[in-house]
């Protein structure tokens, strides 16, 4: 808890806390004018200096003091003894600590000539007040010791509690709200990955169907081209294959021309022998026949009644011998000039197949082969087609590939959100009686209900608070307070919350006088019977009447700053 705030300035008088109830109030002196205002008074500026002695950043509108060479110190007690930090406003990467007790032990490893780095300041401070280890602040987009300290100092009061200020993220809220409960603040975190890759996929498929994204197309379509384009490649490959380079085509174009004509002359050689042999074929018929068919002479004669002579006869035999021999040469003749035509047509055959062969090899040499250039046309055209297929391949490889991590991010969010679901079963005695804590203290303040209520969906642990007559300035700043004044009553006997609650004035604003009331006794009588600390900011005229009355209030006033005093807090007007 906050012990001492002081400055290395005379004109800063140090503000001394104590255990309970401490008030900061902006007070009109007797005789002030109408001119003379309670605000600008400086109470703002204590919860500034405060944070930045916390490791916060510097708040612009005390650069005036940095520039000036202000030092500010706070005391507060760590780890079982105190400790007095001092930080320069000017040069703010070091500090300077003076410890005492158990914390000296803890803090000295720390130091380096009485300095700590600020980092190894946030490690501490995370240690000290909400038992946050230092590798939970090194996580990127993890727990951060400033922010715990912003739902602990509240110097805004957005209008949802759970968040620090309006702009922040969800899964930041989620998992800080998750860590001051004493949940896995972790499950928060990754299933926000899990999700924010899910919803990155989604997104990258509605733009491939709107065909948003040229290389990314969805599989089928690139499966269809890729039939396509492999068929393409395939066609050039076989020409490519096939292809002769000639040196000389114009020699092979009358290489076959003068085959066409060998063969041109061979057939019409051929169309002559083959006349030939049908009239040789004929003619051998004929002859053969009118043989058989003749009748000897002497029958004629005997015929005719004539009687012929023995000499006559002997001619007419011979006659018939020379005509036997004559008809036979001829057979004989016939049948050598057949035999001899089969053989040519026969030799012209096989010599037309050769010619043939060939002048089919040289016009496919001719239509499959050309120019060196032409060759390289076609290279370049299959070189071409091959690279549209890899990058078709490629496409095709990364759809699957997003489909298969879409389903595992599926898979990995729902074991997850099982997980979660688990833990929050086992977490429900203490979750309902924080819900419990919160739901009192709005009913006593306004007699309506309140509910603090914890879930798990794709984004982890959902958090929600509702309380009838939410949605006004005042109302809100009471589910506020109230959920601030229940974390820090549960914090006092929890390691993830440090004991003291710090709220700016704005914290009242617009807050009926009675609920303000209430509130300030709440706040009291808690820390009264906790332990707790609990320090705010307030001008006397936002307190009622009858608060500022009562013994336990005026006991924790440690601080009254006149409208009439220069410079307010600080001492000086900048």
């Amino acid at each position: 808890m906050f012990i001492r705030l002081s400055a290395n300035r005379d004109e800063f008088q140090p503000v001394d806390f104590k255990p309970g109830f401490n008030a900061i109030i902006a007070d009109r002196a007797q005789g002030s004018t109408d001119q003379d205002s309670r605000n600008a008074r400086g109470k703002s500026t204590m919860l500034m200096l405060i944070n930045y002695v916390l490791a916060g950043n510097l708040h612009p509108s005390l650069r005036p003091l940095a520039d000036d060479g202000w030092e500010v110190t706070l005391t507060l007690e760590m780890f079982g003894g105190t400790v007095a930090a001092t930080r320069g406003l000017a040069a703010g990467r070091k500090l300077t600590l003076l410890a005492d007790g158990t914390a000296r032990d803890v803090i000295s490893p720390y130091l380096t000539e009485g300095k700590i780095a600020l980092h190894d300041w946030k490690d501490l401070l995370g240690l000290a007040l909400f038992r946050l280890e230092p590798d939970a602040q090194e996580v990127a987009g993890g727990i951060s010791v400033r922010t715990l300290l912003s739902y602990v100092i509240r110097s805004e009061t957005p209008k949802d509690p759970l968040k620090v200020i309006a702009q922040q993220g969800a899964t930041s809220s989620r998992q800080h709200v998750a860590f001051l409960l004493g949940l896995d603040w972790q499950v928060v975190r990754e299933l926000a990955a899990v999700k924010k890759g899910l919803d990155q996929i989604k997104a990258i498929a509605a733009a491939t169907q709107e065909g948003l994204v040229a290389t990314l197309r969805p599989e089928e379509e690139l499966v269809m081209e890729r039939a396509a384009v492999s068929n393409e490649v395939e066609h050039w490959q076989q020409r490519v294959a096939g292809f002769r380079v000639l040196e000389d085509p114009n020699s092979l174009v009358a290489r076959a021309d003068e085959i066409t004509a060998q063969i041109s002359r061979l057939r019409d050689q051929a169309l002559v022998d083959r006349r030939m042999r049908e009239l040789y074929v004929g003619s051998l018929v004929d002859t053969e026949s009118s043989a058989a068919s003749a009748l000897p002479i002497e029958a004629i004669f005997d015929a005719a009644g004539a009687v012929l002579a023995d000499g006559f006869k002997r001619q007419i035999g011979d006659v018939r011998a020379f005509h036997a021999t004559l008809i036979a040469n001829r057979r004989l003749f016939i049948r050598t000039e057949i035999d001899t035509l089969d053989r040519r047509i026969a030799e012209r055959s096989v010599e037309l197949t050769r010619l043939d062969s060939q002048r089919d090899s040289t016009l496919r040499t001719l239509d499959a082969g050309g120019a060196l250039d032409e060759l390289n046309a076609m290279r370049e055209e299959l070189s071409e087609a091959q690279g549209r297929l890899a990058a078709l391949d490629l496409q095709i490889e990364q759809a699957r590939e997003l489909l298969a991590r879409r389903e595992e991010l599926k898979l990995e969010q729902s074991t997850r959100r099982n997980d979660a679901t688990r833990e929050l079963a086992g977490s429900r005695t203490k979750l309902d009686r924080i819900s419990a804590r919160f739901s009192n203290k709005m009913s006593r303040l306004y007699g309506k209900d309140a509910a603090l209520t914890v879930s798990v969906d794709d984004g982890g642990y959902r958090f929600s608070i509702r309380a009838t007559g939410a949605g006004s300035t005042g109302v809100d700043r009471m589910v506020l307070f109230c959920f601030d004044l229940t974390m820090l009553e549960e914090g006092t006997v929890t390691e993830h919350h440090p004991d003291f609650l710090v709220h700016d004035s704005s914290v009242f604003d617009g807050v009926d006088p009675r609920q303000r009331a209430g509130a300030l006794r709440f706040a009291q009588e808690m820390v009264e019977v906790s332990g707790g600390q609990y320090i705010c900011t307030i001008n006397s005229n936002d307190i009622p009447d009858e608060v500022l009355q009562e013994d336990w209030f005026k006991d924790g006033i440690i601080r009254t700053i006149l409208d009439t005093e220069t410079g307010g807090l600080v001492g000086r007007d900048f």
